[in-house]
């Protein structure tokens, strides 16, 4: 299946100035959002939240979010990850995060807009392209 590269440049455009929200722009739902631009849909979770305490219960049932991505996409070698492809980080408190592959940056909603780390930061990574697609 090939990748929209263009769809996902607009939408990266569209989210630059949305803040992290657990309604409907957080980590996951952004990188879901990301790999719908690409291919023309994601996976589904089989989970929701609207809060931050229900996106905990729904990373619990989950259990986490590596242990989902792992379910729903391919893991890649980090140096391998192209643009559009999802990254694993930790943050400065512990908390393992998913972002997208920019190129030597890597991007995910952050307090008032995305925010964007090296791509150095990246501790796993995974082709965008949905399993069983």
């Amino acid at each position: 299946m090939a990748r929209d590269l263009m769809a996902l440049v607009a939408y990266l455009d569209i989210k630059l100035a949305e803040p992290h929200d657990f309604d409907r722009n957080c980590c996951v739902r952004f990188v879901l959002g990301a790999v719908e631009a690409q291919f023309g849909s994601a996976p589904d979770l089989g989970t929701t939240w609207r809060t931050e305490a229900g996106a905990k219960r729904a990373l619990v049932k989950l259990g986490g979010i590596e242990a989902a991505t792992d379910r729903l996409f391919r893991r890649i070698e980090p140096a391998r990850a192209q643009f559009g492809d999802i990254a694993g980080v930790v943050d400065s408190e512990g908390f393992f995060h998913v972002m997208v592959v920019e190129g030597q940056t890597l991007c995910s909603p952050g307090e008032r807009r995305l925010e964007r780390v090296s791509r150095r930061e990246m501790i796993a990574a995974w082709s965008a392209e949905p399993l069983g697609e």
